[in-house]
């Protein structure tokens, strides 16, 4: 089966289920970033959030594999702390979806217009990244948002993003304080719902959704 590990465990720069303001920031931020292992053997970076030294250190200490052995980078959103490391794995092939790749110009901070000397070896990804790992569209947070599903032998995972920052977020429906549409957030959140068991969050862990139990 498919497997997943956490190599980075996210953080946020405020909180409002910490009794933090909105307009303020408290503290750096770091997205969760999160290895997917199939059965065939293809390895998925999804959210690479740091970048030099501390990604090799990371993957050597949560998988004990190297840079050079991640197949793809998944970049859930156009934010560029769930891309920081992207450029560090250069034997990658380094994936977004087709709206985050686009070069309208009101899109200033798409993926390609804030890496254009790599411009050309970002692509668009398809329904699937590989056989059994489907891309789902999740909006809300920024239009072109979506993250990853796929079986476990513990249910069905979602990869999030910041679809749902965390656990409090998802059980309120609840975008983030910049979140470009609050209600598409919301349905993201049903959707999320519906399809997995296991969610793993732009900035948090990875928690249950009980959704056998409804």
């Amino acid at each position: 089966m498919n497997r997943f590990t956490i190599l980075t465990l996210g953080c946020f720069s405020r909180n409002r289920y910490w009794g933090e303001e909105d307009a303020k920031s408290y503290r750096r931020a770091l997205c969760t970033s999160t290895l997917i292992e199939t059965p065939q053997g293809a390895r998925i970076l999804v959210d690479p959030a740091v970048s030099g030294a501390a990604l090799a250190q990371v993957l050597d200490e949560r998988c004990g594999l190297r840079p050079e052995a991640v197949d793809y980078v998944y970049v859930t959103h156009r934010h560029g702390d769930h891309y920081a490391g992207m450029t560090n794995l250069p034997r990658a092939v380094w994936l977004g979806t087709a709206y985050q790749l686009c070069t309208r110009p009101v899109y200033a901070g798409e993926i390609r217009r804030a890496l254009p000397q790599h411009a050309k070896r970002i692509f668009a990804a398809g329904a699937e990244i590989v056989t059994g790992i489907q891309v789902l569209p999740l909006p809300g947070h920024t239009p072109g948002l979506a993250g990853l599903l796929f079986a476990s032998e513990d249910g069905m995972v979602a990869v999030a993003g910041d679809s749902v920052m965390t656990r409090d977020f998802f059980k309120d429906r609840r975008g983030y304080y910049n979140s470009a549409d609050f209600a598409a957030s919301a349905r993201s959140i049903d959707l999320l719902m519906e399809k997995a068991d296991i969610v793993v969050p732009g900035h948090g862990n990875y928690f249950l959704t009980h959704r056998r139990a409804l």
